[in-house]
């Protein structure tokens, strides 16, 4: 077989893949990093070879047709096996490597993680590229495209679609002012149930299932406010008759910045898992390989 058909094959299939995630072969042309012209050449070729138009113009960019749909769920599995192959053969240096890994979060795992990340890659991989972004409910085809590296955070939706590893395991503590009254014996139930609280609420984190734990034990808090980000909690719990139940290690951390306490949450509740996921794509890269034995052993030390 001509090696040079080989390449245009898989260029043509390249090309299918990210006018499909796209939707648009102007923006795919940008992510290949080819010129316009060129990527509607492959997408006349690939329209000839199927029989079929593929994509049609919508309003919100290309829709694929039938055909379309069925060939990117066999075609994208195949380009991410073929790649993986490829990169596999290519030794990964960390010390001179510039590539970029994105990482989603939520704000709360952005102030956890980072910091140690950044000094890490600061001493073994100085010129690597770390992007952070916030979770999103399209964190699951994001991580399959391949538009995301790694997700952090007590994600439980993504248990049965990714690759995962655990950080550590978590539990949940009150945080309040240092000047909140409390009896000898700390927080009672009666008065956690007629405090006023200060909920996060996020779409994707699991830390929205601590309603569900308190209401299986019969406990409903009084919430006053919903916040969408855990890092205006200080700023607002300081000073205030405030509670809010949030991670250990998060709430030891506004602690130490903020004139803030932490006491025991009187309701008995299970801890959860702080994990790294990723792609089944990604599985084989030495990149990958390499950087997810160093997120595993920096964070799991946090």
């Amino acid at each position: 077989m001509n090696p040079a058909a080989v390449q245009f094959d898989l260029n043509l299939v390249r090309a299918f893949v990210a006018i499909y995630e796209v939707r648009s072969v102007t923006q795919a042309a940008e992510r290949l990093g080819l010129a316009q012209p060129t990527l509607s050449h492959s997408l006349a070729r690939l329209r000839d070879l199927y029989g079929d138009r593929l994509f049609a113009r919508g309003a919100q960019g290309l829709v694929p047709s039938p055909v379309a749909e069925r060939l990117y769920e066999q075609l994208n599995v195949a380009l991410s096996t073929i790649e993986g192959t490829l990169e596999a053969r290519q030794a990964f240096n960390p010390g001179t490597s510039t590539r970029r890994f994105t990482f989603a979060t939520s704000d709360i795992g952005a102030l956890f993680f980072i910091m140690p990340l950044l000094r890490r890659f600061q001493s073994i991989a100085p010129r690597l590229q770390a992007e952070f972004v916030q979770l999103s409910e399209t964190v699951m085809s994001d991580l399959a495209t391949g538009a995301l590296d790694f997700a952090l955070g007590n994600l439980p939706d993504l248990h049965e679609h990714t690759r995962e590893a655990l950080l550590f395991t978590e539990r949940y503590v009150c945080l309040m002012s240092s000047s909140y009254p409390l009896g000898r014996r700390g927080l009672g139930l009666e008065q956690f149930l007629q405090a006023r609280h200060v909920m996060v609420t996020s779409p994707v984190s699991g830390h929205a299932l601590i309603e569900g734990a308190l209401a299986q034990r019969g406990v409903r808090r009084n919430i006053v406010a919903l916040v969408p980000q855990f890092s205006v909690l200080p700023s607002l719990v300081e000073g205030s008759d405030l509670l809010v139940a949030l991670p250990e290690r998060v709430a030891r951390l506004f602690a130490r910045e903020r004139k803030l306490k932490i006491v025991e949450i009187p309701v008995a509740l299970p801890e959860f898992e702080v994990r790294v996921h990723w792609h089944a794509r990604s599985e084989s890269s030495p990149a990958h390989q390499w950087l997810r034995k160093e997120l595993i052993q920096t964070l799991s030390k946090l």
